[in-house]
Parts: structure tokens; C-alpha cells; sequence
């Protein structure tokens, strides 16, 4: 039958092949992507954090002991080391939190983490889980990808923020998070997770190409 996850992820190879060659990811890891991009994408990847952190709070409450707690740790750490990172990426890049928290989630952001939030409102602790896999999976996978590319980037900025998706901690965790899926799959609904990693891992390449355009609300 296999890992779920490893199933998973093989279903979705051809839109993850899209992510990890995307010319957002490939122009940030090699350090020639335009700063205004990469400022909206920061402004935005923030508010998606907070959507996340919601999600994570949602299962909570709907979980047993064990989950709860890694559900729990997981908002905070959204909550306290990821938003710190950020913080600190939005001095240097001028902005204020106020300003970032004010700003309107682009379309497909806003799609994305209502996605996320019906999920872990809707369905059952495990759907959760698998509709965040692809976000922590995938910067995971980018990462190794383009190792040999941020080795090359003389964009300090742009280097300091990707060299936390290469740590041992980063790689642990997300480890661990598939370890949990897949400990909690009793072989059944695999239709059902396949769409859920597979719309959240349409939305990881859609919000690349979100950045990469600077979407806006058309009307």
C-alpha cells in the first residue's frame, strides 16, 4: 500500500516538476529576482501564515491529545519563529507590520487559505494536515533543488531567507508532519486526500505565479 504521503506526492509529480522550476523560485534562488516582487510576495506569504496558524487552531479543537499538541505547536510556530523571521525581512525591506497586516490578500491568496480553513472546518483532523503538507513539503524540495544555485546568489537577503528551509530543524519537522499522516491513515478515503494535496498543490504553484505577476484584484 505505501506511505500516503509518498503516494501523494507522486500523484501531484507533474504540478510539482511546475513548482520547483518556476521562474519566481529559480529567479529568487539565483538571486536576480526583481526586489518589488519579492516585497509583495513577503507582504503576502505573511497574511497566508496567519491563515495557516488559524487552520492549525481549528484542528486543535477538533483532535485528540497527541494531534492537538502537534497541532498546536505547529500554530506556534507559525505564531512565533516563522513571524519573527518575517518581522525582522520586513524591516529590511522598509515595511511595518501594520502596513502588511492592512494589505488585501491577493485573489488567489485569499482562495488558497479558504481552501485551507473549510478544510480543517469541514473535514476531519488528517484532511488538514494533508491540505498543509504540499506548502511545508514543497519550500522543503525547493530548497534541496536550487542548494547548488543559492550557493552562487550575492543577494544577501534573498539567501538568508531561503537558508531556512535548508536547516536540520526545517527538514525534522517536515519530516515529522508526514510521519503523522501517514501514522493516521488506516488505508482507507485515498481519493479524497489525493484532491486535498492536490488543490493545495495547484494553489503552492499558483501563489509562485501570483508573486511573480504581483496579482491584483481585477475590479
Amino acid at each position: 500500500m505505501g506511505r500516503l504521503s509518498e503516494r501523494l506526492r507522486g500523484d501531484a509529480e507533474p504540478i510539482w516538476s511546475r513548482i520547483l522550476e518556476h521562474p519566481f523560485v529559480i529567479e529568487l534562488y539565483e538571486g536576480s529576482l526583481p526586489p518589488e516582487k519579492f516585497r509583495y510576495y513577503v507582504i503576502q506569504d505573511y497574511n497566508y501564515l496567519i491563515g495557516m496558524m488559524r487552520a492549525y487552531s481549528i484542528l486543535a479543537s477538533k483532535a485528540d491529545y497527541e494531534l492537538a499538541r502537534l497541532a498546536l505547536e505547529l500554530a506556534y510556530l507559525d505564531a512565533t519563529t516563522e513571524m519573527e523571521n518575517y518581522r525582522r525581512l520586513l524591516r529590511r525591506l522598509g515595511l511595518n507590520l501594520e502596513e502588511v497586516i492592512r494589505a488585501e490578500p491577493a485573489p488567489t491568496n485569499a482562495a488558497y487559505m479558504n481552501h485551507l480553513l473549510a478544510t480543517a472546518m469541514i473535514g476531519d483532523p488528517i484532511d488538514c494536515l494533508v491540505a498543509t503538507l504540499p506548502c511545508f513539503w514543497s519550500y522543503l524540495e525547493i530548497g534541496e533543488r536550487h542548494r547548488g544555485l543559492l550557493e552562487r546568489n550575492r543577494n544577501e537577503l534573498y539567501r538568508s531567507w531561503a537558508q531556512v528551509y535548508l536547516t536540520k530543524e526545517y527538514k525534522e519537522l517536515v519530516e515529522r508532519l508526514r510521519l503523522i499522516i501517514d501514522e493516521l491513515w488506516d488505508g482507507e478515503n485515498y481519493e479524497r486526500y489525493r484532491r486535498i494535496f492536490l488543490i493545495s498543490s495547484r494553489y503552492e504553484w499558483m501563489f509562485w505565479e501570483m508573486a511573480y505577476e504581483m496579482e491584483a484584484w481585477p475590479i
